[in-house]
């Protein structure tokens, strides 16, 4: 068979009925780049399966030996090299935790530890503190009741109806004693009612709030004034008692007292209902000084 040449215009149509190949670039550079300027060229022919929209490509490239880089993230130069960019990232997050644990102070575990044995130091010490005033209430004196007048007689009552009125005048002296030597008290009591016959009072007062120190006494004066007091049906009755030596009454009222050991957080309260009974007769009024046996608590 016999050979012909091959002129310049096969070549030219053959070179143009091939598609031409592209040609990739990947430059590298050095690690050790501070010692050395020179960058590495590679050549890389591609065919059509290694074109970069397939999908095997960016692996491949990947995976070439020597001083091929990655197409994850993206290369950054710090401390005198360069760093891929998940290599970076880890050397940051490890400076910055250094960083914090340095200064991050006392743990979550030692606060809540110094919570606990201050909280538990507090309870024990309100707690001491309140038995320690449970055992001291104020003591209560009433020496006993200045009958300042005494009288009744006919009369009617706010509507007009006809009945006996009886008008009454009277002090009493009540004495407070806080024992306590660590807390003051505020001290206040109910209504002082002086009744008659368990259905009538006679007279009402009220005692004024006051704080007591500790270790004092405090005096306090009670008027109780009864002006035209409507008896009624036991109009009949007082007379006969007033004949016969005196009026039963009794004087009737609940003290209070508050101490406050932490603020208004623990607190210790005490109450004492006092009755006193004794006699009163408009042919004398005096003085009528209480016995032990006098008042009941």
């Amino acid at each position: 068979m016999k050979m012909y040449p091959k002129s310049d215009s096969d070549i030219t149509s053959l070179d143009l009925s091939s598609p031409k190949l592209p040609t990739y670039y990947v430059q590298s550079p050095s690690r050790d780049s501070d010692k050395s300027s020179s960058v590495a060229l590679t050549t890389h022919q591609t065919t059509p399966t290694e074109s970069p929209s397939h999908p095997s490509f960016a692996s491949r490239v990947s995976n070439n030996g020597g001083g091929g880089f990655r197409w994850k993230g993206r290369r950054k130069y710090h401390g005198g090299r360069w760093w891929p960019a998940d290599k970076e990232d880890d050397a940051d997050d490890g400076r910055y935790e250094d960083l914090y644990e340095d200064n991050r102070g006392v743990s979550i575990v030692t606060c809540r530890l110094i919570l606990g044995v201050v909280a538990t130091i507090l309870f024990l010490l309100c707690s001491v503190l309140f038995g320690v005033s449970q055992s001291f209430p104020p003591i209560v004196y009433i020496k006993g009741v200045n009958v300042q007048s005494f009288y009744y007689g006919e009369g009617s009552d706010s509507t007009g109806v006809p009945t006996k009125i009886m008008n009454l005048k009277c002090s009493v002296d009540i004495t407070t004693h806080n024992p306590s030597t660590l807390f003051g008290i505020h001290v206040s009591s109910t209504a002082i009612n002086l009744i008659y016959s368990r259905q009538f009072t006679l007279a009402i007062a009220q005692l004024k709030s006051y704080y007591q120190p500790k270790l004092s006494n405090h005096t306090s004066k009670i008027n109780l004034v009864g002006s035209k007091v409507p008896l009624y049906g036991a109009g009949a009755e007082l007379v006969a008692s007033d004949h016969n030596g005196g009026v039963p009454v009794k004087l009737e009222f609940e003290i209070r007292s508050r101490a406050n050991i932490v603020g208004n957080l623990v607190k210790s309260r005490h109450r004492k209902h006092l009755s006193c009974f004794f006699f009163i007769s408009s042919y004398n009024t005096t003085f009528v000084k209480f016995t032990h046996k006098s008042c009941n608590s």
